[in-house]
């Protein structure tokens, strides 16, 4: 089929014949089912057998404890060479690296700490939201990885950092390194998830620091024009990455971008195909994307496999490193329709964004970051919690509330009904503390609580 009419169409021929895993599936949280077909799986199943596997660590999905990842250090080379082409468009290939990014068992930053030493990119520090060493749920798992690869690195002559601790509200030492790289004109990447670069800028504001000139190179959760706006702020430019623990990078951003968040998809390295799915209470389909692995030495064998985000996908030439080498297709406007479902009432990503991220920190005052929607169990009921930090300051919790329901009444689908229900019920409740991170640093816009859900 492939030969005949093209990876994609095979995919979507594939697809439409009931031949794809959802999240649920891969995740092993459901059996795979269809008709006249159902199949016990748990998540290892999806383990490719041809991975050497020498690297263990966790995704850091917000409903469950994380799944395991096996890497192939093999792999990182077909990631070190799409992160080559990153760096040309961006004009950033000289440019000393900072990581801001959770330490074992999240093996992203472990693992481009070994990509960037291996080429001579010199990765100056490495600060994590998360306790490096024996800590829960890393075990001495963590501790023991990092350490033997610090020790081997430097017998190698290429020595890397090691972690160290900068939780998600106290990025101050953070704050002053950067400066003081500022101060010397000295350029740096940061590399971090989207939320810890607008806190980190805005606590460089608030200690009157100049962090300006530097990148910020960004993952993990949506890049909104909102947060982008307080990284302008700071003098600081930000690109996107694009990228799903099982699979690996998807995709990368280049200086010439149509979006904020416009990535390449990396097609030499996993195939994507994009199809209509309809969610329940919504008028409109959204693009749903499912990927395919297309590596020997990819983590898990992915065979239609639902991302859970949705997006607008192009072809365009822009002249920049990453499509001269055949990346040419484009993805942008990138959200996450998993989540969207709470409490009998549907959201869109984007409009969800906008709620948090525009209309209450204009109403209210604060950040983007400052707010965030929760579900969670209390007394058997489900319960939503408008999350507001209190640096937002003294804030009058009812008419926050009606707000924040009117605003939901005009953007959610059967708003009127189900804001009604809400209202009476009392399912939204306002909870005055930072908002919650996930065990890999994640501040998502709906989160849905349980026991691996942590604060920093």
């Amino acid at each position: 089929m492939v030969r005949e009419s093209g990876i994609e169409a095979t995919l979507r021929s594939l697809y439409e014949a009931g031949v794809y895993i959802t999240l649920d599936e891969l995740k092993g949280r459901r059996p795979i089912a269809r008709p006249g077909l159902e199949l016990p799986v748990r998540a290892d199943c999806f383990d490719n057998p041809l991975s050497k596997g020498q690297l263990q660590g966790v995704t850091g999905g917000s409903r469950t404890h994380g799944t395991r990842v096996l890497l192939d250090l093999e792999d990182l080379d077909d990631e070190a060479a799409a992160g080559i082409l990153w760096l040309q468009a961006n004009h950033a290939f000289d440019l000393p690296q900072v990581y801001w990014r959770p330490a074992a068992p999240a093996l992203g930053a472990l693992k481009w700490v070994l990509i960037w030493t291996r080429l001579g990119q010199p990765v100056l520090r490495w600060y994590s939201q998360t306790r490096p060493g024996p800590q829960p749920p890393a075990g001495l798992r963590g501790a023991i990885i990092h350490s033997i690869t610090c020790l081997l690195t430097a017998a190698a002559g290429r020595p890397t950092p090691y972690p160290r601790y900068a939780p998600l509200d106290r990025p101050a030492p953070i704050a002053h390194y950067l400066a003081r790289h500022s101060q010397r004109r000295r350029r740096l990447v940061i590399d971090t998830i989207v939320s810890s670069a607008v806190r980190l800028c805005l606590e460089a504001a608030e200690l009157g620091l100049d962090i300006s000139g530097h990148i910020f190179r960004t993952f993990a959760e949506p890049l909104t024009a909102a947060k982008a706006a307080v990284i302008y702020k700071a003098g600081c430019g930000v690109f996107s990455a694009y990228g799903m623990e099982d699979a690996g990078r998807l995709g990368d951003s280049c200086g010439t971008p149509n979006a904020l968040d416009d990535v390449h998809l990396l097609t030499h390295r996993n195939a994507f195909l994009q199809v209509p799915k309809q969610l329940p209470g919504w008028p409109q389909p959204v693009g749903a994307l499912y990927l395919t692995s297309l590596r020997r030495t990819a983590p898990k064998v992915l065979l239609n496999v639902e991302t859970g985000d949705y997006g607008v996908v192009s072809e365009r030439q822009c002249g920049c490193p990453l499509g001269a080498a055949g990346l040419t297709t484009h993805l942008h406007t990138i959200r996450n329709y998993e989540k969207l479902t709470s409490v009998g009432m549907h959201f869109m990503g984007a409009d969800l964004l906008d709620l948090l991220e525009i209309a209450l920190p204009q109403r209210f005052g604060g950040a983007p970051t400052d707010y965030q929607f929760i579900e969670t169990e209390q007394e058997a009921r489900t319960i939503i919690k408008l999350v507001i930090s209190p640096q937002v300051g003294d804030l009058d919790a009812d008419e926050v509330r009606r707000f924040a329901l009117g605003q939901l009444r005009r953007r959610a689908a059967g708003g009127r009904l189900m804001t009604d229900v809400w209202r009476a019920d009392g399912a939204l409740q306002i909870e005055r503390s930072q908002p919650y991170a996930t065990s890999s640093a994640k501040i998502q816009s709906l989160h849905v609580m349980s026991s691996r859900i942590q604060r920093e």
